[in-house]
């Protein structure tokens, strides 16, 4: 007869339900802390349709005790040391211990500008939702009271082939820090897993028995074939260029790649597929979740092979990144980026690297393809000068670029690269030709003056030889010759991509002569070479100089006239170079300058003591012709550039002479003035590429319209008729300093 219930049925399952937990719960609490704690609980295996939960308050969400974090303990256990639960008996030792040597670190290489490109979108915030999930075998493994775990924090020695050998037990080998194995790790019989717990990375060699992988920190690759399933955590990557015979799981901001095969491919974080590690190769299906993202690498001449699935391929609205190397797009063709038996779904957002391509992506049942369109961003828009504008704006045309290769590199430039690029075809250098080239004849003019400086009168006037000292020959020489070395240098600054560096090195040699008792005349001629120096640009500039001069000295007043006319050969060579485009281009130019100045000076000194102040004017006349590049397409054509200043300059002159005690004269100098330039100062050149594109102009450092100059010297008289002297100068202006070093010989007769 049946038992009748007094109790209704979901009251007897309520009973029943409670009676089972407190067991359970009763037979955990005998059992110790699981030592490795998982990231983030259970793992997210496939994505079922989510419910939106309740919204709970806070006291109502029981939170666990939280583990102990044993991978953040610097050697808790000992390599081969097992954890072993409590309640177990002692048995014998299942794993055979190796001897421990040092061994070599491997050497792991990543291309970290894909980790670089690599974007992770924000959680979302809002309303929780809660997924319902598959549990984690892996979580349930390593927190299993029966799993047994031994850590790895130092070299193991080969012996035989292996490494490690574990035993019958079920186990967790963790590798930390230090961990280093050339060959075999063995789980041995039972259930076993492999965790690679170290931030360093490495290199997974041989394996055996192992049913699943972690990858729980740093980078690793895989080499050779790995029996079980595959797991890569946030924050760690994975390059599979061997074989997973199981499934492999990505988690988001997680990376995976490699040209290696696997079973199936479950990716929430980024699959890399790229020319230098290659392309998954998926035995079964993909699938990507929204938070994937599928980056991949190409380069002008050679694209990626595409990810091959021979089952189904999910995309689920994933983004593609699509990383260009340098190189020439423009022409550049479609080509797939992955290939499937059966594709569900499109990619979302595709973005790249490039800066004036977009890349467009197309479908088909069983592939996906990837082409390149030219965007709406204005080329100057990525310049960083004024200069750099002036040229992208010149280029900008849709016919340009198809006739011009560099034009093209351009357009297919990265926004790292473009600012690079534009600055190199813009020339910017040429625009400082004419400044670096007056201030070349600098010590040309300075030379002439000195020689006016050391001539005194000869006659018997007021001011005679008593109120001067005498630094050249005696009242009763009529002439004298000389001879000048120079060194001279400095540098046109603009910004740092046009900044040019000027050398130059060269001899004056000069002759003057009485013609009565206040005038004497010269005239000089002189030969000088400047080297010039800026970012890929280097010239040349041989220049020969002819000039005359007249003092007229009225007692304590001076009156110095001087012109030179000077013809210079320039040369240049210039590098450009960015993406895969590069070119070796040369010129050839001449320009031809003319100075004159008038000085007035008056000497307050008395008897061998010299202190005049004096007050000139200068004018300077700078014309080049046109010129033309030889190379190739970024060869541009140089128009002719005329200009003209007018010039004051005001300041005093010190000088004393001392007289030796073995006959010698020995006199210190020293010179300041003040110059300020008139009229327009600004150095713009005009340009064009020779091969399309439109005339830009370009701005170079502008004249300066103040300048300081500093002049001083030591003279020594060896006799009544010959003289040694060395001087150094020095001149300072807004954007532009230069500097000298003069060396000089003088023989009255």
């Amino acid at each position: 007869m049946p038992v009748q219930h007094t109790f209704k049925p979901k009251h007897l399952a309520l009973a029943i339900a409670l009676t089972v937990c407190c067991v359970e719960s009763s037979v955990a609490q005998q059992a110790e802390e699981p030592v490795v704690t998982a990231a983030e609980g259970t793992k997210t295996r496939k994505r079922l349709p989510k419910k939106v939960a309740p919204a709970l308050p806070d006291a109502a969400i029981e939170q666990p005790e939280p583990f102990v974090d044993l991978f953040e303990i610097p050697d808790f256990i000992g390599p081969m040391e097992h954890t072993r639960p409590a309640i177990n008996e002692p048995r014998e030792d299942a794993i055979t211990r190796l001897p421990v040597v040092e061994a070599a670190k491997a050497v792991v290489e990543f291309d970290d500008a894909f980790y670089e490109f690599l974007e992770f979108p924000e959680p979302e915030t809002g309303e929780t939702e809660i997924a319902e999930l598959d549990e984690d075998s892996f979580d349930e493994f390593q927190n299993a009271y029966t799993t047994q775990i031994s850590f790895i924090s130092q070299a193991l020695e080969n012996v035989d082939g292996v490494s490690l050998q574990l035993g019958e037990a079920d186990d967790l080998l963790v590798i930390n820090n230090g961990a280093r194995w050339e060959g075999r790790l063995d789980g041995g019989a039972g259930k076993n897993g492999l965790l690679l717990n170290a931030s360093e990375g490495g290199e997974i060699g041989a394996t055996a028995n192992f049913a699943g992988l972690r990858v729980a920190r740093g980078k690793w690759q895989l080499h050779d074939e790995f029996q079980g399933s595959a797991e890569v955590q946030a924050g760690a990557s994975l390059m599979n260029n061997g074989s997973i015979e199981g499934d492999a799981y990505v988690d988001e901001s997680a990376v995976y790649g490699g040209n290696g095969k696997v079973s199936n491919l479950y990716v929430q974080g980024a699959l890399v597929a790229n020319t230098e590690i290659g392309s998954p190769i998926v035995k079964g299906n993909l699938e990507f979740t929204e938070t994937a993202t599928y980056s991949y690498g190409v380069t002008a001449d050679q694209f990626s092979t595409p990810v091959l699935v021979e089952g189904t391929a999910t995309l689920a609205n994933a983004s593609v990144q699509v990383f260009a190397a340098p190189g020439d797009y423009a022409n550049s063709a479609t080509h797939p980026i992955l290939f499937a038996g059966k594709i569900e779904g499109e990619f979302g957002r595709v973005s790249t690297n490039l800066a004036f391509l977009t890349p467009t992506l197309s479908y088909t049942d069983t592939a996906v393809a990837l082409t390149y369109k030219r965007n709406d961003l204005a080329l100057e828009r990525l310049a960083e000068s004024a200069s750099g504008q002036a040229l992208a704006r010149s280029v900008d045309t849709p016919m340009t670029a198809t006739l011009n290769t560099a034009v093209q590199a351009l357009v297919s430039s990265t926004r790292a690269s473009a600012p690079i690029a534009i600055e190199q075809l813009a020339g910017s250098s040429n625009a400082n030709l004419a400044k670096a080239t007056l201030s070349s004849l600098t010590p040309v003019s300075k030379s002439m003056l000195s020689a006016m400086h050391q001539l005194n009168t000869r006659s018997g006037t007021t001011h005679g030889s008593a109120s001067s000292p005498r630094q050249a020959a005696g009242a009763a020489d009529t002439g004298r010759v000389w001879v000048q070395a120079l060194g001279h240098g400095g540098k046109v600054d603009h910004d740092a991509d046009s900044a040019l560096k000027h050398a130059t090195q060269g001899l004056v040699i000069g002759a003057d002569w009485r013609l009565d008792e206040q005038w004497h005349v010269g005239l000089i001629g002189g030969k000088s070479q400047t080297k010039l120096d800026a970012r890929q640009y280097d010239g040349d500039l041989d220049s020969w100089h002819l000039g005359a001069y007249a003092v007229r000295q009225d007692g304590p007043m001076a009156l110095r006239l001087g012109a030179t006319y000077a013809s210079h050969a320039g040369s240049s060579k210039r590098r450009v170079a960015f993406n895969d485009f590069s070119d070796r281009l040369k010129g050839a130019y001449d320009v031809n300058t003319q100075q004159a100045f008038a000085e007035l000076g008056f000497n307050l000194g008395r008897n061998n003591v010299t202190l005049e102040p004096f007050a000139g004017l200068g004018f300077q006349r700078y014309q080049r012709d046109s010129y033309s590049e030889k190379g190739g397409d970024a060869a541009l054509r140089v128009f002719g550039q005329t200009r003209a200043n007018l010039s004051s300059t005001f300041g005093v002159r010190v000088a004393k002479t001392s007289f030796l005690d073995n006959g010698m004269r020995l006199t210190p100098r020293l010179s300041t003035g003040w110059k300020h330039t008139f009229g327009e100062i600004e150095n713009d050149t005009r340009q064009q590429l020779v091969k399309g594109g439109k005339r830009f102009d370009i701005a170079g450092a502008a004249l300066d319209r103040n300048s300081l100059s500093v002049d001083a010297g030591l003279d020594l008289g060896l006799s009544a008729n010959h003289t040694l002297g060395v001087g150094v100068t020095g001149e300072m202006g807004t954007d532009s300093r230069t500097h000298g070093v003069v060396g000089q010989w003088r023989m009255a007769f």
